[in-house]
C-alpha cells in the first residue's frame, strides 16, 4: 500500500545561521529545535522558536528566518506521494502537540538509530517518521481522525523484532485475508507467543490490531478519496460490504456513508 508521504532525508544539524534564510522551501520540512533559538517570519506572522519547539515548512509559503543563538535541530524533509490514494493535509507553522511525550519518544528513538542502515533499522525509522506526521495530522484534524486510537497500535513504540515483522506483514496485506498461520510463519513464532507479544508491545491482541488497522485505512479512504464503499471494503480486506459496514459502525460509531458525509 502506498503511503501519503515520501521521505527525502532526516538529519541532526547544528547552525550558527541557516544556509537558506529567505525564500520558499522546495519540499515539506519539519524542524524540531533541540538547542538555541531562531526567529521565523512566515505567512505574515513572526515567531521566535526556542528549544523544544517544532515547526513545519510547506512548499508553497515564503519565509524568512535568522538564528538568534546557535541552534541544533532534527530536520526532516518529505514530499507528498502522488501515487497514494488519499492525502493527510496539515497546517504549516508552529506545531503544538497534545501528546508531547509521543512525539518526543519518536524523535528520541529516531535519533538513537539515525546512523543505522540495516534493513530492520530502516523499516523501524520509516515507521517513526510516519507516526510523527500522522500524529500532527490527527491532532490538527481531530474530526478527520475518526476515532484514531493510540492504544492499539503505535508500532513506532515497538522494540520487539517479532512484532515489527508481523506489523510489516499486516500493513502490506490489509487488502487480503490475513491468517494467523501466515502471520506466524512470517514472524517466525507461534500464535500464543505472537498474541502475548502484541499485548505487551502494542496493548492489544493480534486480531484487534488487524481490525483496527483495516478500520484506520477505511477512515482514510472514506475521508480522502472518491472510491465507492464497496471498493474501500475490498481494499480493507472485506469481500462483503455488509461485514465491512458492520465492523466500521462498531468501531467508529456510524456507518461508512455517514462518516464520509462529514467531509463532503
Amino acid at each position: 500500500m502506498e503511503t501519503p508521504f515520501e521521505f527525502i532525508e532526516c538529519k541532526l544539524a547544528r547552525r550558527e545561521e541557516f544556509d537558506i534564510t529567505d525564500g520558499r522551501h522546495p519540499t515539506y520540512a519539519l524542524l524540531y529545535l533541540k538547542e538555541g533559538s531562531f526567529r521565523l517570519r512566515m505567512d505574515g506572522t513572526e515567531t521566535v522558536f526556542h528549544a523544544g519547539d517544532c515547526v513545519i515548512f510547506s512548499d508553497d509559503i515564503d519565509f524568512s528566518r535568522s538564528v538568534l543563538t546557535p541552534i541544533s535541530f532534527v530536520y526532516l524533509k518529505f514530499r507528498v506521494n502522488t501515487k497514494c490514494s488519499f492525502t493527510l493535509p496539515f497546517t504549516s507553522g508552529r506545531v503544538t502537540f497534545q501528546n508531547q511525550q509521543r512525539f518526543l519518544d519518536n524523535i528520541h528513538a529516531y535519533e538513537a538509530t539515525m546512523d543505522s542502515v540495516d534493513a530492520r533499522s530502516l523499516y523501524y525509522k520509516q515507521h517513526l517518521l510516519e507516526d510523527i506526521l500522522l500524529q500532527i495530522f490527527t491532532e490538527q484534524n481531530p474530526s478527520a481522525a475518526g476515532g484514531f486510537s493510540e492504544r492499539a497500535g503505535n508500532p513506532a513504540m515497538c522494540h520487539d523484532a517479532i512484532v515489527c515483522a508481523a506489523v510489516a506483514y499486516i500493513q502490506s496485506h490489509l487488502s487480503e485475508k490475513i491468517s494467523i498461520a501466515a502471520l506466524c510463519h512470517q514472524a517466525g513464532t507461534n500464535p500464543s507467543t505472537l498474541n502475548f507479544k502484541f499485548r505487551r508491545e502494542l496493548g492489544c491482541s493480534t486480531g484487534t490490531y488487524i481490525t483496527e488497522e483495516r478500520m484506520r485505512l477505511g477512515r482514510r479512504l472514506l475521508a480522502g478519496t472518491s472510491f465507492s464503499v464497496g471498493e474501500i471494503a475490498a481494499r480493507c480486506g472485506y469481500d462483503n460490504i455488509y461485514y465491512f459496514s458492520t465492523a466500521f459502525r462498531k468501531q467508529a460509531g456510524l456507518s461508512p456513508t455517514a462518516f464520509r458525509n462529514q467531509y463532503r
